[in-house]
C-alpha cells in the first residue's frame, strides 16, 4: 500500500510536510514564509491575516448597527444616530489600530482584539 503524502504551498513552493516542521499556530497559515529551509510565520503577513479576521468579525456587527441607524433615522433620534456612527467608526478603524501596526510577534498580534469586535 502506498504512503499518503501531505503538502503545503509556502511562498509559491509546494513542500512535503514530512520534510519540514510546521508552525504550531495554524491561525496564520496564510502568513507562512520559507526562510533558510524553515517554514516561519512572517509577522507582516500575519498582521494582514489578522486585519482580515477583524474585517470578517466586524461585518455582522456593522450590519446590525446599520439597521439600528435606519431605525434612529426614521425616529429622527439624532443622539442615537451619533452614538451608532461613533461605534461604526471604531469598527471601521479596528484594522488600523497602532497596536497592531507596531506588533513584532504573533503573540502581540493576537493580543490586539478590541472588545467591541466581540459583538
Amino acid at each position: 500500500m502506498s504512503e499518503v503524502k501531505s503538502y503545503v504551498v509556502v511562498d509559491g513552493r509546494t513542500l512535503d510536510t514530512a520534510d519540514y516542521a510546521l508552525p504550531q499556530n495554524k491561525n496564520f497559515s496564510d502568513a507562512w514564509s520559507f526562510v533558510d529551509q524553515v517554514i516561519v510565520i512572517d509577522v507582516e503577513k500575519a498582521k494582514d491575516v489578522w486585519r482580515n479576521k477583524m474585517r470578517e468579525a466586524r461585518k455582522p456587527i456593522l450590519d446590525a448597527l446599520d439597521a439600528a441607524y435606519f431605525r434612529a433615522l426614521e425616529d429622527t433620534d439624532t443622539a442615537k444616530q451619533t452614538e451608532i456612527a461613533a461605534k461604526k467608526k471604531l469598527l471601521r478603524d479596528a484594522p488600523a489600530l497602532p497596536e497592531l501596526a507596531n506588533a513584532t510577534s504573533v503573540k502581540e498580534i493576537e493580543a490586539v482584539w478590541p472588545d467591541y469586535l466581540k459583538g
